[in-house]
């Protein structure tokens, strides 16, 4: 049996790896399918029941449900977000279609699936990239850590992203360019795989240079294919888009977006920033960037990787840092940075494989490598995929409203956590909030309160989250209340409702639904300063439509005399 699982050895290691993958794919609790991937799978749909991109036939009544990814032009309305993903999903939505599956309802569900197979291509691709260099065994280890312990893990498994298939395009473009055997076509199917990784991520226009570069040092002949199958397929997309959008690009793929005005604070936060630097969240990568060009000028041969590991991945961290929401919004970690991980990656290969010839620097940098990877595994993989308080860092306080809390070591994202979150917003709240003077009344909409564990707002309420929320307030001189608390709040169903204020049991009852308005004796309980009122709703439910939400208590107002 042991000669047996030696033998085949590195077949369970790959049955472990995926394995693995599948199951952190399926059991992760920060899904981002309905933030920015939202409504892609619809645009697939449109595209494979009507041929076109326009969503106009599915009815501004759905469409305004979709909020923000969902734009007017030219009186129709498109998805804000690159058209690639929605593309190259376009098949497998087809599939789904015919199996009766409308995207309109299972789009999650589809989103998952189609990430898992670019997450298999992803590290297949980054496997055969290793091996160029590594042995099969090393290869393994490292597109086992190159998923799990990045952006790949954080960002790309939680949801379709263009992410997704622009990483899986730029990673097969760059593999063929590196692999030595040739093939018929090879030339033309490079330069469709920079076009389709562009069309996902605007951003990777420039690996299109950078690798063409590389090929041009290896043989002009495939680089001059590639280019002129990309220079035609690009011709053709600036076709179409004057004919949809009458201008040569769509929206998001214009360098409008490379006008932010904090070009040094995203330098610096890109790299450093405990919510979003590189370098912070991914360490191990220091080995490529602080050892390859020391390793590689003694291999000249090896000289022209530079271009891919080092001067590609330097041109998407300026273009990036000039965006002017450089942090990529409700984001975990380096998200804009992961479309370059494939060059990152790439040169830690030959980096390990020169290291095997010079012993003495091999066993410390390897125990600085091991010890880097572990602690990349736990913030992308365990902390990233599992922890929901990472994910609430971004909306409280809103990161989009306070970006300074990017820089907040105090608060990390990566290490956040129930406590921690607690407490980061009753400091955020005693700085920031402005106080009632008198008679305190406060509103579903009040901007003068805190709203932690509610939705956002709606028609005159906003719904609690979950079984449990908090509402914050200030008051500048308590002694001026008397402690009578009256709350005006809708209930879904049965729900038992239990309150604390600043800490201590001042009400419990249970409601068969509908509006009530509650009071509250509470004196000498409030204080001078800040106070919180704690709700506990241990029957909250799904309303029992298609609206996910856990609902329980619909808040409207509360007054303290």
């Amino acid at each position: 049996m042991r000669n047996y699982f030696l033998a085949h050895r590195h077949l369970f290691l790959w049955l472990g790896i995926l394995s693995l993958l599948l199951l952190t794919l399926a059991t992760q609790r920060n899904h981002n399918t309905g933030s920015d991937p939202r409504g892609i799978l619809l645009v697939s749909q449109v595209l494979v029941q009507e041929g076109a991109v326009k969503l106009d036939s599915l009815g501004e009544p759905l469409l305004q449900g979709y909020g923000y990814v969902v734009y007017r032009k030219n009186g129709h309305f498109y998805h804000v977000f690159p058209l690639g993903s929605a593309l190259l999903a376009a098949p497998a939505v087809a599939i789904a279609n015919a199996a009766g599956i409308d995207m309109r309802q299972h789009e999650h569900s589809m989103q998952m699936i189609l990430v898992a197979f670019c997450a298999i291509g992803i590290i297949l691709l980054h496997y055969r990239m290793a091996r160029i260099d590594l042995g099969r065994t090393e290869s393994l280890g490292m597109a086992a850590l190159g998923w799990f312990g990045t952006s790949y893990a954080s960002t790309l498994g939680t949801a379709f992203w263009s992410h997704d298939p622009a990483v899986l395009f730029a990673s097969l473009a760059i593999y063929l360019a590196l692999r030595k055997r040739r093939f018929a076509g090879e030339a033309a199917l490079i330069g469709a795989c920079l076009f389709l990784a562009y069309l996902c991520r605007p951003t990777l226009a420039l690996l299109a240079p950078a690798l063409l570069l590389f090929l041009l040092s290896k043989n002009w002949k495939i680089a001059a294919g590639a280019a002129l199958a990309l220079g035609l397929l690009l011709a053709a997309f600036v076709l179409w888009s004057f004919h949809e959008f009458g201008q040569p690009l769509p929206d998001y793929y214009l360098p409008k977006r490379l006008e932010g005005s904090h070009f040094p604070t995203a330098l610096y936060g890109n790299l450093f920033s405990p919510a979003r630097g590189l370098l912070v969240y991914t360490p191990f990568l220091l080995l490529p960037i602080l050892f390859l060009p020391l390793l590689l000028w003694k291999q000249k041969k090896h000289l022209p990787l530079l271009i891919l590991t080092l001067l590609w991945p330097l041109l998407h961290y300026l273009a990036v840092s000039r965006f002017p929401h450089w942090w990529g919004g409700y984001s975990y970690g380096p998200r804009l940075m992961v479309d370059v991980l494939p060059g990152l990656l790439l040169g830690i290969f030959p980096c390990l494989a020169l290291l095997k010839k010079r012993k003495k620097m091999r066993t410390p940098i390897l125990a600085f490598m091991v010890v880097l990877g572990a602690f990349s595994i736990f913030v992308h993989t365990c902390q990233g995929l599992y922890n929901v308080y990472t994910a609430q860092w971004n909306a409280a306080p809103d990161i989009d409203k306070y970006p300074e809390f990017l820089f907040d070591w105090r608060f990390p994202q990566f290490l956040n956590s129930k406590r921690r979150q607690r407490e980061r917003m009753r400091r955020f709240y005693q700085q920031s909030l402005p106080p009632c003077k008198a008679r305190c009344a406060i509103a579903y909409d009040a901007p003068h309160a805190g709203f932690d564990g509610f939705y956002g707002l709606e028609d005159g309420m906003r719904w609690s989250e979950g079984t449990a929320a908090r509402l914050s307030f200030k008051l500048e001189d308590a002694s001026k209340l008397s402690g009578l608390l009256s709350l005006q709040a809708g209930f879904l169903d049965y729900q038992r409702l239990t309150i604390y204020l600043n800490g201590t049991l001042v009400f419990k009852g249970a409601y068969h639904g509908g509006e009530r308005d509650i009071r509250i004796q509470a004196p000498n309980l409030l204080r001078t300063g800040l106070n919180r009122l704690d709700f506990a709703l241990p029957d909250a439910h799904a309303p029992g439509t298609a609206d996910p939400r856990i609902l329980g208590m619909a808040f409207r107002h509360l007054a303290i005399d």
